[in-house]
Parts: C-alpha cells; structure tokens; sequence
C-alpha cells in the first residue's frame, strides 16, 4: 500500500505551535512515535519543538516512582516520549488550583507543586480525565519536526478538544483523534494496525 495514496494534508510545511496535537501517520513504524499523538508543549530559542505523546501507556504507576507514597498506586503513568526518562511531566485540567501551573492552551496546564497534587490525590481528588503523568518527553530539533511534515508523518490538529485529552489510550486514542481530523483522513483508519494483514 502506498501511504502517499491515502494522506492528505492541506499545507505539510506548516509547522505546529504551542498547543497543537500530532497524529501519526497510520503506518509509522516507530516504537514511540507508532500510531501516536504528541501535545506539543513548548518551542525553544532555536526553534526547536518539545511535546509528550499523550496515549502511550506503561505498566508504571507513580508508587513506582514514590515508592513512599503508597496512594500513588492508583495514578498511571504514561510514556511522554524517548528523551530523559527519567523526568516526569504531568498535564491537568485543573486550572490554578496547583501553585506553579502553566497553561498550554485554554483548559490544559502543565506542571504544577508536587505537595499541593500529592494532596489534592490523597484527598480523594479524581485523577481521570484530570491529571496525566508522563515519563520523558519527545523532541525536535530546529527544522527536524518540518521536514517530518513534508515527509507527512505527521497531521496536525491546531484546536485540540481539551475535554478529550486525558481521557483514553493506545489504538483508540489515535482512531478518536484521526475522526476529528475530518473526513480528509478518513481513509487512515482503513489501514490495519497490523501491516502484516494488508
């Protein structure tokens, strides 16, 4: 199957800001980046691009990470990406309630105290599609993420449903955030998840 058949893209050297989700391309074969959605979350003085995928799932939870804390058992942890994984990123919906929040897009912050979110959790305080924790993070450097485009690895949502964002993982995460793309890249979600079955 030739990919280049099935995509489309309106402007493939327009490059993401701040905000903006990634999907993969429906064959990408990558271990981090397969059937992926990355939030981009910064871009640096030289232009280059800082994002987490959103739908990458471990078999971490935060105890494993706290090992002290044992409510942290209930938290998943999910796999920001394959660079420095050993730092831990957190997305929430909650607004300023955590002292050191930053917002990325209206209703989606990043960051936050760690005393203020282990309370608000020991407390009770719901974590689905509130808090994501991630583990590394994925990285471009200057000009790397735009020749991905123009090679269409990559769509671009620029409004993302923030309500949708912490909710889901694997596959169907994808599927969902290829559906709101529109019916341009309905033919992606004909592409087996399993190449092998073409």
């Amino acid at each position: 199957m030739n990919i280049s058949n099935l995509l489309y893209d309106y402007n493939p050297g327009f490059v993401p800001e701040r905000g903006s989700l990634l999907v993969s391309e429906p064959m990408m074969d990558e271990a981090f980046f397969s059937r992926s959605v990355v939030m981009i979350l910064d871009i640096d003085k030289s232009r280059g691009h800082l994002g987490l995928v959103m739908n990458k799932p471990t078999s971490l939870t935060l105890c494993d990470l706290l090992p002290d804390w044992d409510n942290g058992r209930h938290v998943p942890v999910f796999c920001g990406g394959p660079v420095d994984t050993q730092r831990l990123f957190m997305l929430h919906t909650l607004g300023s309630r955590f002292e050191g929040s930053t917002e990325v897009i209206p209703g989606l912050y990043v960051g936050g105290d760690i005393e203020e979110i282990v309370d608000y959790i020991d407390c009770g305080g719901e974590i689905e599609s509130k808090i994501r924790f991630f583990l590394g993070y994925s990285g471009w450097s200057k000009g790397q993420l735009q020749g991905e485009r123009e090679s269409n690895s990559w769509a671009v949502d620029l409004h993302p449903d923030v309500s949708l964002l912490l909710q889901g993982e694997g596959n169907s995460y994808w599927r969902r955030e290829v559906k709101l793309l529109g019916e341009a890249y309905r033919s992606w979600l004909m592409v087996p998840q399993d190449p092998s079955y073409n």
